[in-house]
């Protein structure tokens, strides 16, 4: 990939900008282009479109990952709201000194006058986020296309400043390869008609929100707390549809496993082939740890959990079942819960365990004990996840060969760690299911984009 940096280049206009005024005053012309050329970036902004506003919400899920007052109108600072307002926030110096510098440099490194000219024409504009070949996507469009993918995936920007950072730099490059994408899929003839698309779209808000006209004004109300419209993410749906068509043209030609191969994987992966110890679990959550230990002593007098958990759970979404969580594995669960879980025997009771719903206290009302692996009933599944790992990384080669190959330039904000590395997820990435974090007691499943 042609990777340019631009904060330079930038300067440098602003100081030949100056220059052409200092001759101008002495010719006695009055040029008022100069002046615009000379205002501010943040006066050239001023007309800039306002953020997301509303309240947010996560349609994917409940998680409460997303940043404080992301999406205010404005922020403190007067800059837009919502995750345009994020990608938005940071400027490039312009002092004096810095275009002084940057036009010397300019100028030696470029030969003189042409060469000069040369990186001017191949500058970013200022509200440029990147540029793929002649299109220029700027930080607008890119608040646009992230506030679709909160739309349809849950995507939030997180809160500590480090994954912040990444997550600013992160989505132009995640929006530059899907653009690529789209390009691939066009090349190779690759059309989704609208009906396929919104039919899809039909079954993610049934899914998502219910049946009938409650789910689909449910769905309305969610794009508007999104900051998004339903032509959008009917665009999204459509590309993900082609994506899809796309991966099975590029990976048709992969070699299938054979036997010896399944054998092998079998031999390496037979601890996590076989099927784990599940648990059937109910859990009352309490706001505080007196509550819970209270609890706890009312349960070791004899006190039925159902009832407790009718009388007293936060969890709305299981308190009528009498806080039934249903069966779940280790991994299901997070760390400091499942470890308390899987220690008490049928019928105990275990806790207070603190996450952040508050304190927890369980029981465990049965448990299926782990099932080791057979080869074959595990030889078709494992054959398919094979080929799948195959496929992908078919995939994946492919797509970091266009990516090279492409004429990306990201403006300094905006660049990525690794820009010329295929990104490792795409949101509702070709139907491969996106990594879940595990659950908790009160948390409602995550939920994956429209298929």
């Amino acid at each position: 990939m042609k990777q340019r940096q631009t904060s330079d280049v930038t300067d440098a206009k602003e100081q030949d900008a100056d220059t052409r005024e200092n001759d101008a005053e002495r010719s006695g012309t009055d040029r008022d282009t100069h002046v615009a050329e000379d205002c501010s970036p943040d006066q050239r902004r001023e007309q800039g479109t306002q953020g997301t506003g509303g309240q947010d919400r996560d349609i994917a899920n409940n998680d409460d990952s997303g940043a404080d007052g992301v999406d205010a109108e404005r922020n403190a600072d007067g800059e837009p709201g919502g995750l345009r307002g994020l990608l938005r926030r940071i400027r490039l110096p312009r002092t004096r000194k810095a275009r002084t510098v940057a036009a010397v440099t300019l100028l030696l490194a470029g030969g003189g006058a042409g060469g000069y000219l040369w990186w001017v024409g191949e500058q970013l504009p200022d509200d440029a986020a990147f540029r793929i070949d002649d299109r220029v996507v700027t930080v607008d469009d890119l608040g646009e296309v992230t506030d679709t993918w909160r739309a349809l995936y849950g995507i939030e920007p997180p809160q500590e400043p480090g994954r912040l950072d990444r997550f600013r730099r992160d989505a132009p490059k995640a929006y530059a390869v899907s653009l690529l994408l789209d390009r691939a899929a066009r090349d190779h003839g690759i059309v989704v008609a609208d009906k396929a698309a919104r039919d899809t779209l039909s079954r993610f808000v049934t899914q998502q929100f219910g049946e009938g006209t409650q789910g689909r004004d449910q769905f309305v109300q969610a794009l508007g707390n999104a900051g998004t419209s339903e032509r959008a993410v009917l665009d999204e749906v459509k590309k993900q549809l082609a994506m899809d068509q796309l991966f099975n043209t590029v990976t048709k030609d992969t070699p299938e496993v054979g036997d010896q191969e399944i054998r092998e994987a079998f031999s390496k992966r037979k601890d996590q082939l076989g099927t784990p110890e599940r648990r059937e679990l109910a859990n009352i959550v309490v706001r505080t740890k007196d509550e819970a230990d209270r609890i706890v002593a009312e349960l070791r007098s004899g006190a039925s959990f159902d009832t407790l958990a009718r009388q007293r759970s936060l969890d709305s979404a299981t308190r009528s079942d009498g806080g039934n969580l249903g069966t779940v594995t280790r991994d299901q669960l997070q760390p400091g819960y499942a470890k308390a879980a899987f220690a008490a025997g049928r019928g105990e009771h275990f806790g207070p365990v603190q996450n952040k719903f508050g304190w927890n206290v369980g029981m465990v009302t049965g448990i299926t004990p782990a099932e080791p692996a057979r080869f074959d009933q595990v030889r078709d599944p494992l054959k398919q996840q094979l080929e799948l790992e195959r496929k992908l990384q078919t995939w994946r080669d492919w797509l970091a060969e266009r990516i090279r190959d492409a004429d990306i330039q990201y403006a300094d904000a905006y660049l990525p760690a690794s820009p010329d590395a295929p990104p490792s997820v795409q949101p509702g990435e070709l139907g491969v299911p996106q990594g879940q974090e595990p659950a908790e007691p009160g948390q409602p499943p995550r939920q994956g984009g429209p298929r």
